[in-house]
């Protein structure tokens, strides 16, 4: 456009003169004023082609994707607003401006969700939504300055219609909106997102983070988690707060990023090393520092600003999982800091599922945010690099990718934060992330997602070679898993398994990084799996820190034959997913005495509160319990092969109906107050530990020297303990 204006002003200069030279002549040649003239009008015609000159040679120098925020800022002042999509070398991706009340026509909308963590906890969303009027979205009544305003309130509100009220599994998908959605909320929020130039109506990330939040920062990159505030908050509190605010300080810090990519690419382009070299530098610590923001999402209760994942989980973490069909929800992989960096670094690969998700995420992007990202593609830094033979830069760009998506870098710090979110969220009752990992029903969901998400960073051709530790010789102290399984609780310690050794976690507890929750969930546990998946025996410093609280060997009794040893390890198995299931349930008191709103208030069960429980309690009916009624029969199975002349009748007869999960809707009493739900978690955390510890002891039994198979009184002993088990898991189903 500049150019088109350049051209069009020099020729239009030129004709003017041109076709008024003969009368400037004709009047007097020799007049001196007019001669003065002529030369000041030749002058200003050499002065607009020396700046077209200038001008073409530095759009020349200017990288393509310079070229893309520079016009997107001219679009977005023509335009008055930047639903386009944000973009300026001022805020990067983030807005100039942010919109915070609609007109008086709309303010029925802005009181619904200032509404929202009330109406939240005392579960009258669906009620209040559907009374709401139907309000006009289209141009003629919301200008185009508030669509986005609209767009991110109707979208989160809908999600907390759906997510945050009602018993529809996370995983139930259904044909449109309209199937779940009442018309005062579909109806808008379809014409706002048609009018944004989206498919469908959807929560974008851009709606639900981007755009989400206020701040008293001077400057746009000055923005961070402690001086923001969410624009749309749903309940306020600081698992909220902090989730969704780490990801916003995350984008302000992307804008000094953004500079030194285009200075890079300009460096590329005039094909200037030292000034490349001192890009890469700049880029490779401020990768750091967005590692560094990241690791401030923590569970550890050590730290001012953690987050208890149980109730992330049950607010923040739930809330972005679609439910239409096809949608593909506002997960991490949409944040623009990823793709853009993705793109500067090479990557030509997204073949991965989390690869293809990050391709659909992309195509529903703003427009200037595709073609910053395509223009981004035509300047490739990774190839002058290879073929520069310049040591020292091939040196600089391999230590700044690698602290991008290398194993120890920010992509390889993410996987394993993940991991210890979503570790405890599948274990409390999630069934799958916001698009779709983990509903495979696998028995550890969170090593799922774990895998694809390695799998996305592998994708990145980033392969480092995991580091060697040779096993260290363990402590000869013996453990048995009788034992191992007892100490998961604060009363008995909290210990763990892996790789044959056992560790005594207990004195550690507040200050793991990870948090609490975590290692709580994991004690009892042969966790080998999950130490691997989040590095830890491979970290050398890790490793060394965790021989710390190594307490001894995880023992393995020596059987005289190999039907014994069949019975033993059934018991195994039933203990631990006992102790399991004890460590799981035991997170109801996070909820119970927890803040879900910012509103809550301590020993009141609010409705919110009560739909939890009242789910948990449905979980551990008709899940938790078939799941110890299988292992259960398939222990009861292998003693009966030990001695075919046990009766085991009695028992096998008390658990018909407890194998089958429940498939209807859960038949769990409603809580009614506070000390009902606190007596009734009482009551059925003494019946699972009471089940853990009766098979305790039959472990025990087997891990007694000399244990005799032919000595019909110790079976008989363990098949009525078993018998004592089965009661148990009948009282726990309310049946």
């Amino acid at each position: 456009m500049a150019q088109q204006l350049m051209m069009f002003a020099v020729s239009k200069i030129s004709t003017v003169l041109y076709d008024n030279s003969s009368t400037i002549f004709k009047n007097s040649q020799d007049d001196s004023s007019s001669s003065y003239m002529v030369n000041l009008a030749f002058g200003v015609i050499f002065l607009f082609a020396s700046l077209r000159l200038v001008t073409l040679k530095t759009q020349s120098t200017s990288p393509p994707c310079e070229r893309i925020i520079e016009e997107a800022e001219r679009t977005n002042r023509r335009n008055g607003h930047e639903n386009a999509g944000f973009l300026s070398k001022e805020a990067g991706f983030s807005p100039l401006q942010t919109m915070k009340a609609f007109p008086p026509s709309h303010a029925a909308w802005d009181q619904l969700v200032a509404d929202l963590p009330r109406l939240i906890q005392t579960q009258t969303v669906r009620d209040t939504v559907t009374k709401i009027p139907l309000l006009d979205a289209s141009p003629e009544a919301l200008p185009d300055m508030y669509l986005q305003r609209a767009a991110t309130i109707l979208g989160i509100t809908a999600h907390v219609f759906v997510r945050m009220e009602g018993s529809e599994p996370l995983t139930l998908k259904y044909d449109g909106h309209s199937d779940i959605l009442p018309p005062s909320l579909e109806i808008p929020w379809t014409v706002v997102c048609k009018r944004l130039g989206r498919p469908a109506p959807a929560l974008t990330y851009v709606d639900g983070v981007v755009a989400n939040f206020t701040s008293t920062s001077s400057s746009h990159s000055g923005v961070t988690l402690e001086n923001l505030e969410l624009l749309i908050p749903t309940v306020g509190t600081k698992e909220e707060h902090s989730f969704v605010g780490i990801m916003i300080e995350i984008n302000a810090k992307t804008i000094p990023i953004l500079h030194q990519t285009i200075e890079a690419q300009r460096s590329v382009m005039a094909r200037d090393s030292s000034s490349l070299k001192d890009a890469i530098r700049s880029l490779h610590s401020l990768i750091k520092q967005i590692t560094r923001i990241l690791s401030r999402l923590n569970t550890s209760r050590a730290h001012e600003t953690h987050i208890d994942p149980v109730l992330w989980t049950l607010t923040a973490g739930n809330l972005g999982i679609p439910w239409v069909k096809g949608v593909v929800g506002a997960a991490g992989t949409a944040h623009p800091f990823f793709h853009m960096m993705d793109e500067f670094t090479g990557r030509f690969e997204y073949l991965t599922g989390i690869g293809q998700e990050a391709q659909i995420v992309r195509a529903t992007y703003p427009i200037h945010w595709r073609q910053f990202l395509k223009a981004m593609m035509e300047v490739s830094v990774s190839e002058y690099v290879a073929s520069s033979k310049d040591r020292e830069l091939m040196d600089l760009w391999k230590t700044f990718t690698s602290s991008y998506h290398g194993n120890d870098g920010l992509l390889g710090f993410h996987r394993r934060k993940v991991f210890g979110f979503l570790a405890v969220s599948f274990r409390i009752g999630r069934s799958t992330t916001i698009n779709g990992l983990g509903h495979k029903h696998r028995t550890e969901p969170w090593h799922e997602v774990d895998q694809e998400l390695e799998k996305a960073r592998l994708e990145r051709r980033c392969l480092d070679a995991d580091e060697h530790n040779p096993d260290t010789e363990p402590s000869s102290d013996k453990v048995f898993v009788s034992e191992l399984i007892k100490h998961n609780s604060e009363e008995t310690g909290y210990w763990f398994s892996a790789k044959g050794s056992v560790y005594d976690a207990s004195t550690f507890m507040q200050k793991h990084p990870g948090g609490d929750t975590v290692i709580a969930l994991c004690s009892g546990q042969e966790i080998t799996d999950s130490l691997k998946a989040v590095g830890h025996l491979t970290n050398t410093s890790i490793r060394s820190k965790l021989e710390r609280y190594r307490i001894g060997i995880l023992e393995k009794p020596k059987f005289a034959s190999s039907q014994i040893e069949e019975v033993y390890m059934a018991a195994v198995e039933l203990g631990q997913k006992a102790a399991e299931m004890e460590n799981v349930y035991r997170r109801n008191f996070q909820l119970l005495n927890g803040k879900l709103t910012t509103l809550d208030k301590p020993k009141i069960l609010t409705p919110k509160k009560a739909r939890h429980l009242l789910d948990a309690k449905n979980r551990l009916q008709d899940e938790y319990v078939p799941a110890l009624a299988m292992l259960l029969d398939a222990l009861l199975e292998s003693i009966a092969m030990l001695d075919m002349k046990l009766d085991l009748d009695t028992t096998r007869a008390r658990m018909v109906g407890l194998l089958s999960p429940g498939t209807g809707p859960g038949t769990a009493a409603r809580f009614l107050d506070y000390e009902m739900a606190l007596d009734t978690l009482r009551r059925d955390l003494s019946r699972l530990t009471e089940v853990k510890e009766l098979v305790a002891m039959i472990l025990g039994t087997f891990e007694d020297a000399g244990f005799p198979s032919s000595e019909r009184s110790r079976l008989e002993s363990i098949v009525g303990t078993l018998n004592r088990v089965a009661s148990h898991l009948i009282i726990l189903t309310g049946k």
